[in-house]
């Protein structure tokens, strides 16, 4: 997880081409914190405010930070006549590897996110999975081209086979030597590689250079739509940038990209939680992902309150986000059947008959029927009046449980789900299967 943990480095500062004006400073980049410099200035003499900020590494690394960087806000301090400012200054984005300009425009990002890799293969069995130079798939969509494909690690394979492959059979293990070596001695300009690690990344080439800000919103798209299959916040795991560098012979140059997450720790706890593969309802063994992408990429921020509940889950409840919850997945519900010209009297019933499993129905009227309310879409439209109405009488908010509610939220939660998946166009056994897993 080469961005998803905490980092941090020792530098020297400076505005772009100010080099002769650098500061000390400690950047240091967190999933729960963001990217933060923690900066000492001595002198009188302060830098300008800027939007961008260069610095050279104690590894010897270039490095941008991105983000508005105002000094003149920092503590002053005065000691026997020498001044000195020590502040932090927040920023979007840690850019290790280059110097780059406020107008730098880019089109290439290559990045991996959390828990992507058990959505295509199980991590325990990684060794299985066979290396291709080619995309899994390729898709084009109005602003640029996505690929997913793999990234390998590989070493030397010797002459003598036998010292990295072994079987108890050692008339079988002779005869594959010396297979190999008349192969060897047939393709003698050709080496082979034996494979030591293998991961999946989602590569963006977009038709116009554009910020790295507009690029990253595309990365978020993208992580939004993970998160929904994989039922589970997810963010960056990994990110490079690709440029070229104009001033230097057209010379394309590499950078990793550190963005300013600032997320809960329980969400972070989350993020970094273990998945089987052989557990999740959708991988992609189970559905056409490339259609799903496409599908999705048409209005990514169509579902971004469900998305938002998702990405920013802690696993935690309190009262007022309980019914905060509930209110906005009744309204969901109403924009459902809005959506499919739904008589009004079973506006609250009619996703989950629709898009819901036999199990979330059998619980939610469970839940409502305990309570004396015999149908439970009417039982979800009182409980939503009894929240969003101050001087209701709160019949069911007496009678039902915290506990309820939590599952009650999860339901409907979880059926408007099911609603999105339907409309990327997952088959229906893989969606009831997805509800069944991710419900009490």
């Amino acid at each position: 997880m080469e961005n998803f943990s905490d980092k941090e480095w020792i530098g020297e500062f400076f505005l772009p081409d100010k080099f002769e004006n650098r500061f000390y400073g400690k950047v240091s980049s967190s999933p729960e914190k963001g990217v933060v410099l923690s900066y000492h200035i001595t002198g009188r003499e302060l830098p300008a405010e800027s939007n961008i900020l260069h610095g050279v590494l104690e590894t010897g690394e270039k490095c941008t930070l991105v983000g508005k960087f105002s000094p003149a806000h920092s503590g002053m301090s005065f000691n026997k006549g020498l001044s000195t400012r020590n502040g932090k200054s927040g920023f979007y984005f840690l850019v290790l590897g280059d110097f780059l300009s406020e107008e730098e425009q880019f089109n290439e990002i290559t990045f991996s996110l959390t828990s992507m890799q058990e959505f295509f293969f199980p991590k325990g069995f990684k060794d299985l999975e066979k290396y291709s130079e080619k995309p899994l798939f390729h898709i084009d969509t109005e602003y640029g081209e996505i690929e997913v494909g793999n990234n390998a690690h590989f070493s030397m394979l010797g002459n003598d086979i036998t010292s990295q492959i072994y079987n108890s059979n050692s008339d079988a293990l002779t005869e594959l030597k010396d297979v190999f070596e008349k192969i060897n001695t047939k393709h003698e300009n050709s080496f082979f590689m034996l494979k030591k690690d293998i991961s999946y990344a989602v590569t963006l080439k977009t038709h116009k250079e554009c910020a790295i800000e507009t690029l990253y919103e595309h990365l978020v798209d993208i992580s939004n739509l993970f998160a929904i299959l994989i039922y589970s916040p997810v963010y960056p795991e990994s990110i490079t940038l690709k440029h070229i560098n104009k001033n230097d012979d057209e010379q394309i140059n590499v950078s990793t990209v550190y963005p300013s997450l600032v997320l809960e720790t329980r969400t972070y706890n989350l993020c970094n939680k273990e998945r089987s593969h052989f557990h999740m309802p959708i991988t992609k063994s189970t559905t056409d992902l490339s259609k799903v992408i496409a599908n999705w990429l048409e209005n990514p921020k169509l579902f971004s309150a469900i998305v938002s509940s998702i990405q920013h889950e802690t696993g935690f409840r309190d009262e007022h986000s309980l019914h905060g919850e509930l209110v906005l997945y009744a309204t969901h519900f109403e924009s459902i059947s809005h959506a499919n010209k739904v008589d009004n009297s079973i506006k609250y019933e009619y996703p989950v008959s629709k898009y819901g499993s036999e199990k979330i129905k059998h619980q939610l009227t469970r839940i409502f029927g305990a309570a004396g309310e015999n149908s439970f879409g009417r039982g979800i439209g009182n409980l939503r009046n009894e929240i969003a109405h101050v001087g209701r009488p709160k019949s069911l908010l007496t009678s039902l449980s915290m506990r309820d509610m939590v599952e009650i939220s999860q339901y409907l939660q979880v059926t408007i789900l099911g609603y999105i998946l339907s409309t990327l166009g997952i088959e229906n056994g893989v969606i009831e299967k997805y509800q069944n897993e991710f419900t009490p």
